[in-house]
């Protein structure tokens, strides 16, 4: 039961550099700030209508969670393992009754309570916000959405912390964690789109249903588009309605071609994919990792 004192130490350190208390303050500000402008834009007979959801739709469409979260846990994270490694501290750590597989599940659950914390924090005050205000509350809601919110966040964690596994420097980490942060933000259309390109050179014989339907299916292998999609389901009135949430034009030519929800874009399948980026990551930082010359 090594790895539970690496994850408790690190969390003590986290608090001691006040880690902690910066984060707190940070999504505090966030969510707060939402629930605030929410709450004192509507009038009076608005805020016995709206509920919690337009809080969840407010920031999750206006991308506020899915730039801030990833971030965040990215610069907490992609230093776990290589900087110890750079400064030696990490054969003290390996000489004490301590495995390679301790210090990186350690690590990965001491670094996921810091991100995780200031979240559920600052989620909760933003709900006494709007409990001032008058929006109704759906608890089911809010803890399935904080929930949603924590895991994004410990997501990008196991990235990070399996990059700084498997980086021997930490420039290296932190160019790898940063490259992939890119990735999923901004880049992810131009591997979406390498679907088609295949389909018309390689004569796949793809119909534009099947291209539609694949093409979601490799949207939502991105954790932050299944995030999106996942508390979209919050505040839509259908499974094909939070897969298509926020497409546009292209949205509307999908539901029309599409119809029925294939079982890979369904609410288990693509939770499925937001929960392998929880793993799959820093199992892989481990595996390269574990046979590492330190």
């Amino acid at each position: 039961m090594t790895w539970q004192a690496i994850a408790r130490k690190d969390f003590r350190d986290a608090v001691r550099s006040r880690w902690l208390w910066g984060l707190s303050a940070v999504f505090l500000g966030l969510f707060v700030g939402a629930a605030y402008v929410l709450g004192s834009n509507l009038s009076a007979e608005a805020q016995q209508q709206v509920t919690v959801n337009a809080f969840f739709q407010s920031i999750v469409g206006q991308v506020l969670i899915t730039f801030i979260v990833p971030l965040v846990a990215i610069v907490v994270s992609y230093g776990a393992l290589v900087g110890e490694r750079e400064s030696g501290s990490l054969k003290l750590l390996l000489s004490l009754p301590h495995s390679r597989l301790d210090a990186v599940a350690g690590k990965t659950v001491g670094r996921s309570g810091v991100v995780a914390l200031p979240i559920l924090l600052g989620l909760l005050f933003a709900l006494v916000v709007l409990g001032i205000y008058g929006v109704g509350v759906d608890v089911i809601h809010f803890i399935v959405f904080a929930a949603l919110t924590m895991l994004l966040g410990v997501a990008f964690v196991s990235i990070a912390v399996g990059v700084s596994a498997a980086a021997s420097t930490n420039r290296r980490a932190m160019l790898g964690s940063v490259g992939l942060f890119f990735l999923f933000t901004f880049l992810w259309n131009r591997v979406r789109q390498i679907l088609s390109v295949a389909n018309e050179q390689l004569s796949l014989g793809l119909e534009i249903t099947e291209l539609l339907q694949y093409g979601l299916f490799v949207k939502f292998l991105n954790p932050i588009r299944a995030y999106q999609t996942l508390a979209a389901r919050l505040y839509t009135d259908s499974v094909l309605g939070a897969r298509l949430y926020n497409t546009g034009t292209a949205g509307q030519l999908a539901r029309q071609r599409i119809g029925e929800v294939p079982f890979y874009l369904s609410d288990p399948a693509v939770l499925a994919q937001f929960l392998l980026w929880v793993l799959v990551p820093v199992a892989l930082g481990y595996w390269v990792f574990k046979d590492a010359d330190l």
